[in-house]
């Protein structure tokens, strides 16, 4: 007997709508709707074109009920950006994109708090994009009209069933939950100035949340990552999560504040279920895609073509802050890495992949006790490329294993199996899903 799941999952620059299948062998995945997007500027701030969004994901989903009947559905997004909602549970506004340069002067809300007390709160490293900081700098008029503020993935749960709630590796992101605790920290609440009852109750992935014309919705792995993480990392091995950032870290059951991980800019995400993800966040396909777009949406398998006959670059930092809202990424590549001649297309090419390549072995080698032997495993939408996938292996020293391109949606579907009793642990779900091959065609990498 099989069972089929709808999965929904944003990345920062497309939207899939999937079913998944889960029958007697490996599940079968089926994109049956993608949307690439883009913030918008209005003007003030850079939003996300929610309204349209929300539009393609039903869309999507009258596609996937239409093939068949669903036993479920779940939602994950990618971390950090929020919606407020009012007193008659409509948005106040359409949600700013982390890339807006409203949180500049983050370092002055971080200095108020108190970056290690921060760490040590919320197993977090500080970074601009943080919802903390995104709330410290929004119109203080708007939040005073919010009576909800929920994360993506809740915000598109309550757009379906009308609850009100927040999942723990999504509200993870925000900087305002309390590691120890799992719950909302009222002294970083209170540090920003909002109300603490603004923040729905956490609860855990695999929980029921209503429903959409019939079909149960269940809370899953709400920040992408952590869904990726769940289809396609191993337990305590290294991992990197590919598209438009790359998640380099590895998974392990309990978190790490100790003094050095602060100091190697280590962060705790919060897993889906259970444990966290000791990991930093590395530029990724972004800096590639922002270069495509300065140069008129040019081919991209032809770049990384001519870029993969280039000998060798010099490589920038991809860890670099610089890198998460360049007027000119080209430019600001070619500086950081010291090209002579930011208009060389494929140079630039093969330098943003050597580079987040380059950070990414940086990030793997600053684990606390990962093996030396093990192999690190890479998912997601950027193992499309032979190039990065080349590059990661020869920086790393390591064995490469490819695991699934829709690594997070396969995450989103095994938790509403593991709810739905498919499965009885975790462990037996990820048995499933067979090794994918060492290389794969290179076609342009698809953001989570």
């Amino acid at each position: 007997m099989s069972v089929t799941v709808g999965a929904i999952d944003f990345g920062a620059s497309s939207i899939r709508v999937c079913r998944v299948t889960f029958g007697d062998g490996p599940p079968e995945l089926e994109v049956v709707h993608r949307h690439a997007h883009a913030p918008l500027h209005d003007g003030t701030h850079l939003r996300w074109d929610w309204s349209r969004l929300v539009a393609e994901v039903e869309r999507g989903l009258e596609l996937a009920t239409a093939a068949g009947p669903l036993a479920s559905i779940g939602i994950d997004t990618w971390g950090v950006d929020y919606g407020l909602l009012d007193h008659r549970g409509e948005l106040v506004e359409p949600p700013i994109s982390y890339r807006d340069p409203r949180t500049d002067g983050y370092q002055s809300v971080l200095a108020h708090i108190g970056e290690e007390r921060f760490f040590r709160t919320t197993g977090l490293q500080a970074l601009q994009i943080d919802t903390i900081f995104q709330l410290a700098a929004h119109d203080r008029e708007q939040l005073a009209r919010a009576h909800h503020l929920l994360m993506l993935p809740e915000l598109l749960v309550h757009h379906l069933t009308g609850v009100v709630t927040a999942e723990r590796s999504s509200a993870g992101t925000t900087g305002l939950l309390d590691l120890a605790t799992g719950t909302w920290s009222p002294a970083l609440a209170d540090a920003i100035g909002i109300e603490s009852s603004v923040l729905a109750p956490v609860q855990p992935a695999g929980t029921p949340v209503g429903s959409w014309r019939g079909i149960p919705v269940h809370l899953v792995g709400g920040h992408d990552t952590a869904s990726a993480v769940l289809a396609g990392a191993q337990h305590d091995g290294p991992f990197v999560a590919t598209g438009t950032w790359l998640l380099v870290g590895r998974e392990q059951d309990e978190p790490d504040t100790s003094a050095a991980a602060f100091a190697a800019g280590l962060g705790n995400e919060l897993g889906a279920l259970g444990g966290v993800r000791l990991l930093r966040n590395v530029a990724g396909w972004w800096l590639v895609e922002e270069c495509r777009r300065q140069w008129g949406d040019v081919d991209l398998d032809e770049l990384l073509a001519h870029a993969a006959l280039i000998a060798s670059v010099p490589i920038g930092d991809a860890l670099d802050p610089r890198l998460l809202a360049p007027s000119d990424m080209a430019t600001t590549l070619a500086d950081l890495a010291g090209l002579p001649d930011p208009t060389d297309r494929a140079a630039i090419t093969r330098c943003a992949v050597e580079s987040m390549a380059a950070s990414a072995a940086q990030v793997i080698a600053s684990l606390p006790g990962v093996d030396r032997d093990r192999p690190v495993h890479v998912f997601g939408g950027g193992t499309r490329s032979t190039l990065l996938l080349d590059a990661l292996a020869r920086r790393t020293g390591r064995e490469v294993r490819v695991g699934p391109i829709e690594a997070a949606a396969l995450g989103n579907a095994l938790v509403q199996a593991l709810a739905l009793g498919v499965f009885a642990t975790l462990h037996h779900g990820r048995a499933t899903l067979v090794a994918r091959p060492q290389r794969v065609p290179e076609e342009a990498p698809s953001e989570r």
